[in-house]
């Protein structure tokens, strides 16, 4: 039995995948959840572990070749006596072999075993062309044709708008350019008959959108601040966004936080904030509400889901990632602080794996770890909602008893999507997160 492997959706707003290298060759044995590939996004790089054991039959998808989500990839061959021939490929190596992982190893398919791998398999091609067309390649994705196209033609890629997903440069797009670049060449001779030479030796060009002054500075953006531009113009056309905030008294949080942290930390390993608190509050809020744990589709339905998974959003030295920290709900204070810092630090280091840019229903934003006091989230489609926390700051405030107290306060922002929710709705949802927080006492149990 053929168990076809797929281009996994590396986040939810990415459609396609390019192969970076094959870390198994064809009639390689292979383990469940073994590497099979590094596959490369404007997001993240990661390594594709094997959905099932046995023989890699056959590879569909070369290296550097761009294809779209669930298109099949490669063939894995089952069978019976899968594991027998593997034990015995693995007694007696062959010069070509792959040598064999531990289990711990093969557990794991995280980017920190990428130099291990890249050294124990046949160097790729790619690796040759992403060293000769790095700079190329940063400034503007575009698939293997167009490249080779454009660099047939001498072009600029900065100057090509492409048609394709997320911006990317097709071949329809390089042909389109050359056509209206030769058209524009030829206009002036049509209207000028009397001087052909002189506009035969005019090269055509096309005017800079931006002429630099001699104090500025040209940045090309990268691939993942392309990606993330084009997203959010996609999000603001996509969504009506629709933006409430509340106002949350977090002074018990904070009080237990000054006087537990340190000590939480050296007994835990890990630290814990106001994100955990946050973050549980939500999944008392999606509870409460559950359209804002939804998406609207093409087809004009509403697919509410279930499973609360939680994405946070990480910046990095790169750009800001949205990693998901599945079923959320299921964890303690405890659990969800462990959860964010693990996630953060695999973000930070670029070991985010396959697992954890899928699957989230919602987005929890925290740039008041910048200082922040008010921000406005744009939607990662396709959900409904995403909150941002602010600041926790320290203000003189009005009591229900009229008087006047020191409290930390901290304002909350939702955007969410009108189509799905009106404002009673995002608002109810907003009241279940600040009741949750504002329940809080003076002892906080996180276990």
């Amino acid at each position: 039995m053929s168990t076809s492997v797929k281009m996994p959706r590396l986040g939810e707003t990415v459609a396609e995948g390019t192969i970076g290298s094959w870390l198994k060759n064809e009639g390689d044995y292979v383990e469940v959840d073994e590497s099979l590939a590094e596959i490369e996004t404007d997001k993240i790089n990661a390594e594709l572990p094997s959905p099932v054991a046995g023989r890699l039959a056959k590879i569909l998808a070369q290296p550097g070749e761009t294809v779209a989500v669930g298109t099949d990839i490669a063939l894995i061959e089952e069978s019976a006596d899968v594991s027998a021939a593997a034990a015995s490929a693995s007694s007696a190596p062959g010069p070509d072999a792959a040598p064999v992982k531990s289990d711990a190893q093969a557990a794991t398919p995280l980017l920190n075993a990428r130099d291990e791998q890249k050294v124990a398999t046949k160097p790729s091609p790619v690796a040759n062309r992403h060293g000769e067309q790095k700079e190329e390649e940063e400034r503007q994705r575009i698939s293997p044709l167009a490249r080779r196209l454009a660099r047939e033609h001498g072009l600029d890629l900065n100057d090509i708008t492409g048609t394709g997903t997320s911006g990317r440069v097709r071949k329809e797009d390089i042909m389109a350019y050359l056509e209206q670049h030769s058209s524009v060449a030829t206009a002036p001779v049509q209207q000028v008959p009397s001087a052909p030479a002189a506009v035969a030796t005019q090269p055509a060009a096309v005017a800079p959108a931006y002429i630099t002054g001699e104090d500025e500075e040209v940045v090309t953006p990268s691939r993942m601040r392309l990606s993330i531009a084009e997203h959010m113009v996609r999000s603001k056309r996509t969504s009506p966004h629709a933006t409430t905030v509340v106002e949350v008294d977090m002074t018990n949080i904070a009080r237990w936080l000054q006087q537990h942290k340190d000590e939480f930390k050296r007994r835990e390993g890990y630290g814990i904030s106001f994100v955990p608190f946050v973050m549980k509050a939500v999944c008392e809020g999606i509870r409460k509400v559950p359209l804002i744990n939804s998406t609207w589709t093409e087809d004009n339905k509403i697919i509410v889901k279930k499973r609360i998974n939680l994405g946070v959003a990480v910046a990095t030295d790169v750009g800001l990632v949205v990693p998901t920290i599945h079923d959320a709900d299921q964890y303690t204070l405890a659990g969800l602080a462990k959860q964010v810092n693990a996630i953060a630090q695999r973000a930070r280091a670029n070991k985010l794996t396959i697992q954890d840019m899928q699957g989230s229903t919602f987005v929890v934003n925290n740039p008041g770890v910048f200082g922040t006091i008010i921000s406005v989230p744009i939607i990662n489609q396709p959900h409904a909602g995403i909150l941002s926390m602010d600041a926790v700051v320290k203000r003189p405030v009005v009591t229900e008893d009229d008087a006047i107290a020191i409290r930390s306060m901290m304002y909350l922002c939702l955007s969410f999507d009108h189509r799905i929710l009106d404002g009673a709705g995002a608002a109810g949802f907003l009241q279940a997160v600040r009741a949750k927080l504002q329940s809080y006492g003076r002892e906080v149990d996180v276990y």
